[in-house]
């Protein structure tokens, strides 16, 4: 079964309206979006905001989860580097990994700031980090706070 983006949303929604409403936990401010969701290595990737969490998602392209265990972790490399996402098996949506960026979003704002908020998670983890520059420090540099060249 491949998960459409669109889908994730609505089951997503559908707990928020059935279960999730009352809780403590909820931040009311917020509501279930799905955010930059793009093909990367041939399966979706993007945020999922909820009014309880924000997740990092990977929707497979098909089934080769479906045999997996829940919450089996599994190491994806990013262009960031190595992360580990979790194996969901949803029994509407059927596999798909994710990886938790905020357990609570109970102190955004508003939607607009935990939108921003997941755009630049998401791009840090697709971006590259740059090149780091070898730190060699003079003995005269020590002193004065100049690097050598």
């Amino acid at each position: 079964m491949t998960i459409k983006v669109a889908d994730l949303v609505a089951r997503y929604e559908g707990i928020y309206e059935e279960r999730m409403q009352e809780l403590p936990i909820v931040n009311s401010r917020l509501a279930v979006e799905a955010v930059g969701f793009d093909q990367w290595e041939d399966r979706d990737l993007g945020v999922l905001i909820t009014p309880w969490f924000m997740n990092l998602v990977l929707l497979p392209k098909s089934d080769e989860l479906a045999e997996v265990p829940q919450g089996t972790q599994i190491e994806c490399r990013f262009p960031s580097g190595p992360c580990e996402l979790t194996v969901y098996q949803d029994e509407a949506l059927g596999s798909y990994l994710a990886a938790v960026l905020f357990r609570t979003v109970a102190d955004f704002p508003d939607q607009e700031t935990a939108r921003a908020i997941a755009e630049e998670a998401l791009l840090q983890i697709v971006t590259e980090p740059p090149e780091k520059e070898t730190d060699k420090v003079s003995r005269r540099g020590l002193l004065t706070g100049l690097q050598a060249s």
